[in-house]
């Protein structure tokens, strides 16, 4: 039965209800508190229901399906619960969720306002699916929110979201007042569109320079194989007082890998540590990867065993450094090591194997555990798996087992499996599989010549120049024919 209370006594339990769920840090707590605002009959208050509901909607340590059921349980929710249920979608793994509520909310005829545009802009600037920006850009102008300062400031970022440049300057033109991050969303729309040079004037004109503006120059170079520019543009930042942040240091110590700068992969690792970023999971991991790059491996080593915490993708690049290093030995004990953690290999795991399994010279554990990744954990083998697979037989010498293993591929080969075939062929001068596999080769690539790789392959078999000479014409003569 529910309790009724004085007025008196209900205004001071409505105050101390939404202060709890203000100030509230678990869900266990939240559901407490709601359960007790439904006993006491004050579920549907405004004030209660409005601070229960942003916990579970928007905060880290809120729910979303939570605050969906409770959505879902209101007969009119006005156009705060939409907004505050659009901002929780926006920034979730389903951003998708926040245009589905959006054309709810219209065809309810509850009024959006400029945080509802502001939310929905953010929702769309993180969708995958390629969905028309004018769609949204003609609902601003339509409710008339395109003179709200941080509504352009949202419609620019998604312009930029999508490197469509042209539109993205046309919004920062037609604003009254621009802020710093107005011309960040300019300079990461230019960068996404591949124009660097034209994000640099506008970089170099801004008056004031944030993280985002660095971070997005940094980026583009980095990705455009400008690793000096990056690097350089880095260290301005650091003297200009700027502090980076997690994405700007995994594209320095990125480009620091890229470049196999040893000297400014170690004082760019000082950085990380001198300035507290050293706990981040997938810094660490790029450190880990940028060391394999520049071959010190003991500092690698340094930084993996220095981790409290560990992700797959942190054993991943230990293991492949390991491989990749010729230490077959420590790669599959690292291998062991992660299973016993509880992680579960993934693709990657595998391809790291495999080449460890490679070095090794280990045929037949290798092949064991390319069957162990469909049959022990679902996963079905890449092209590359296949490659290192048909690779390791044919450095063994198995060349019929390498053959069969390509031609009953599920997915279609290419030329570098082959080649790679075609040169344990010339190894073991195998003149019949040689012929097999150019065969294969001059269906995927007519235009190249691999005459020289057959008079190895003849040579290494002892055949005179006459018998090479017939039977190699008789053999392209059939291809041709």
């Amino acid at each position: 039965m529910d309790m009724a209370l004085p007025p008196k006594q209900q205004h001071s339990l409505v105050a101390a209800l939404a202060s709890m769920a203000e100030s509230c840090l678990s869900m266990r707590d939240l559901k407490q508190i709601h359960a007790h605002s439904i006993v006491t009959n004050l579920h549907h208050n405004a004030v209660v229901l409005g601070k229960i509901f942003r916990f579970v909607a928007v905060s880290p340590s809120g729910d979303l399906h939570y605050a969906h059921q409770l959505f879902c349980q209101m007969p009119q929710p006005n156009t705060f619960f939409y907004n505050t249920l659009i901002r929780g979608y926006s920034k979730s793994p389903w951003p998708f969720r926040s245009v589905h509520l959006f054309n709810q909310m219209r065809m309810n005829y509850v009024n959006p306002d400029e945080f509802t545009l502001n939310f929905l802009l953010k929702a769309r600037s993180r969708m995958k699916i390629n969905i028309p920006s004018d769609e949204i850009h003609g609902t601003v102008l339509k409710f008339g929110f395109c003179s709200h300062f941080f509504v352009c400031n949202a419609l620019i970022h998604l312009y930029a979201a999508r490197g469509i440049s042209g539109e993205a300057r046309r919004v920062f033109a037609e604003m009254v007042a621009v802020d710093v991050i107005s011309w960040s969303g300019l300079v990461v729309a230019h960068v996404r569109a591949g124009e660097l040079e034209i994000a640099r004037c506008v970089f170099d004109d801004m008056p004031e320079r944030d993280v985002v503006s660095w971070t997005a120059m940094i980026s583009g170079y980095s990705q455009a194989k400008c690793s000096r520019e990056a690097l350089d543009l880095f260290w301005e930042m650091i003297d200009a007082r700027v502090i980076p942040d997690e994405v700007t240091m995994l594209s320095v110590v990125s480009t620091c890998a890229s470049l196999g700068d040893l000297e400014m992969g170690i004082a760019t690792h000082l950085y990380i540590d001198d300035t507290g970023f050293g706990w981040m999971i997938s810094l660490c991991n790029a450190l880990i990867d940028m060391y394999s790059k520049c071959g010190c491996l003991n500092r690698a080593w340094h930084v993996f065993n220095k981790m409290n915490r560990k992700s797959l993708v942190t054993w991943n690049t230990m293991i492949s450094t390991c491989a990749n290093h010729g230490y077959a030995d420590d790669a599959i004990h690292l291998y062991q090591c992660m299973t016993n953690s509880g992680f579960s290999p993934d693709g990657f795991t595998f391809l790291a194997l495999l080449v460890a399994y490679t070095q090794k010279g280990s045929v037949d554990e290798g092949y064991r555990v390319f069957e162990s990744m469909q049959r022990d954990y679902g996963i079905e083998p890449w092209l590359e798996h296949y490659g290192y697979v048909a690779d390791m037989l044919g450095r063994a010498g198995r060349l019929e087992e390498a053959y069969r293993l390509i031609t009953s591929m599920p997915i279609p080969s290419n030329h570098n499996i082959w080649e790679a075939l075609l040169a344990a062929c010339r190894g073991y001068g195998n003149v019949d599989m040689g012929e097999r596999v150019v065969k294969r080769l001059l269906e995927l690539k007519p235009e190249v010549n691999y005459h020289a790789i057959l008079q190895d392959i003849y040579a290494a078999a002892g055949w005179s120049e006459d018998a090479k000479e017939i039977r190699q014409t008789t053999m392209f003569n059939s291809v041709n024919s």
